[in-house]
């Protein structure tokens, strides 16, 4: 009996979706509420929800409840390793400045991150050095969540990840020094390292990670100098690593015994709920220089922390020089957002920017149906889509002049050959139609199949014309006609395929 309860609940779901009740990225109620809603035990609604997030149409998020996924109904789009090397042209800070015009794109359109809590005159006077030791206690703290053990001491603060990595590429190479980059990644890494002078060498990595067999014998035959390794969900797909491919690459490291830069402000943006873990927790040699963080598109809202691992005498001096420092009131919010029960909490914004990512999802599959497809997302600030076909450069420069905050071309972010059919998008939008809009209207003008205007209108004048002609011959016969209402109503009402229905079927006959 219990078994034939819970399909209710499955049934009250599907209902809601239907009506639109509940949509990609909301909240579902609590198993309390809804077992007094439905009249239902509390384990007949457990074993509802246990159904529904083994089918994928909702998941669990830790102390905040079940929320509604986006079911893509095309086929995912592919991401795959890279075979071969590709040595980027230096081509000074001509690239840096394209990266810069979409700087917006790559953080968080929110105003939440490090709001200023204090309205104090002393709150915004500089804090010379490393930070206030108070400060980076709590951002120990917040490491360990990533696996990170490391004492306070250890740490610098600074308002800028991109400074603190500008500095550490500075100090740790010279003019002209080859460096190898995992890619796609956040593309300020490649532009500031091509505006620095240093030769870009790229490998780009796929669904599960790099070809490390091609890795081992880039890092053995060729003179590199810095290993740059964007962490976990730092890049467009929001890729988690494997631990596996973790220890692996930190064999690899200990190997070539060079210098490494870990690249990671997205770990706090996962999609599941599983422990993450970084190179750097794995990094028993204290080769990797770890720069982590949170960045919004305001001014004094973001924040940024660096563990210079090994090369702690020659970064000491190159962070202080920049004058990178934290005021009192930016240290201030970056504890409070750093507490996990504080209103401001950045792991509260994640469970937000998740949620927003699969409306965003679902709005331009509704929008742009099979003319797009998105890469495996596990976490971070960007959705890898791929278009059906790749808009020309005057469709693309129309595009950005508008939504140069929203989007990336895929151009800037990876070197493959189909790159330019990709465009990574900033989940944290507000309001994603505007773009979907204008997307749609691209990519039909791009269209050559699709029919003009004209030839639309001809085509309606003899479907209207056909139907008719075939209403008047209907009307003729009776049995007919009625066999036709009945075939239409089947036609009009009958949903699409529902693999959740299939289940439902083979579990209750």
């Amino acid at each position: 009996m219990a078994d034939f309860l819970y399909k209710g609940v499955v049934d009250w779901f599907l209902g809601q979706m239907s009506q639109d009740a509940l949509v990609a990225g909301d909240r579902m109620p609590s198993l309390r509420a809804l077992s007094k809603q439905l009249g239902l035990s509390l384990n007949t609604i457990i074993h509802g929800y246990e159904l529904l997030s083994e089918e994928g149409w909702i998941e669990s998020r830790p102390k905040s409840g079940y929320f509604v996924c986006h079911r893509s109904g095309n086929k995912p789009a592919l991401l795959l390793a890279g075979e071969s090397l590709h040595t980027l042209p230096g081509q000074g800070t001509q690239t840096a400045w394209a990266s810069l015009a979409h700087h917006m794109a790559l953080v968080d359109q929110g105003d939440v991150l490090l709001s200023p809590i204090s309205s104090s005159d002393d709150s915004f006077l500089p804090v010379l050095g490393k930070g206030h030791l108070a400060t980076r206690d709590q951002v120990s703290e917040y490491l360990k969540s990533v696996s990170i053990k490391t004492h306070a001491a250890k740490l610098w603060l600074g308002n800028s990840p991109l400074a603190m990595f500008t500095q550490s590429v500075q100090t740790l190479t010279q003019r002209g020094d080859q460096v190898l980059v995992l890619s796609p990644c956040d593309p300020r890494i490649t532009t500031t390292l091509q505006s620095l002078g240093r030769q870009v060498v790229t490998l780009s990595a796929g669904e599960r990670g790099v070809d490390l067999d091609l890795a081992i014998t880039c890092l053995r035959e060729q003179p590199i100098r810095l290993l740059v390794l964007p962490g976990q969900f730092s890049f467009p797909t929001g890729q988690l690593i494997s631990n596996l491919s973790l220890r692996r690459w930190i064999a690899i490291i200990e190997e070539a015994a060079l210098p490494v830069i870990e690249w990671d402000l997205c770990s706090h943006l996962a999609y599941r709920s599983s422990p993450m873990m970084t190179y750097k927790s794995l990094d028993t040699a204290d080769q990797i220089v770890y720069i982590g963080g949170v960045e919004s598109q305001t001014s004094g809202r973001s924040a940024a922390w660096c563990l210079p691992a090994r090369y702690h005498d020659e970064l000491d001096g190159a962070f202080l020089g920049a004058d990178m420092a934290l005021n009192e009131g930016q240290q201030a919010t970056l504890c409070d957002a750093l507490q996990l029960n504080s209103k401001r909490s950045i792991t509260r914004r994640a469970r937000d920017v998740w949620a927003n990512a699969e409306r965003i999802k679902s709005h331009l599959e509704t929008r742009l149906g099979d003319r797009v497809s998105f890469a495996a997302s596990k976490g971070g600030m960007a959705l890898w889509m791929r278009l059906s076909s790749p808009l020309d450069s005057t469709k693309m420069t129309t595009l950005l002049g508008t939504f140069r905050h929203a989007i990336v071309p895929g151009t800037l972010v990876s070197h493959e050959k189909d790159a330019n059919h990709w465009l990574a998008v900033n989940v944290t939008l507000n309001d994603v139609e505007p773009l979907a809009k204008a997307l749609a209207e691209h990519l039909k003008i791009q269209d050559a199949n699709a029919p003009a205007s004209d030839e639309l209108d001809e085509a309606e004048t003899i479907a209207e014309s056909a139907l008719k002609s075939a209403v008047q011959s209907d009307l003729a016969a009776e049995p007919v006609a009625e066999k036709t209402k009945k075939a239409s109503r089947q036609i009009t009402t009958e949903p699409l395929y529902n693999p959740m229905l299939d289940l439902i079927s083979h579990d209750f006959g």
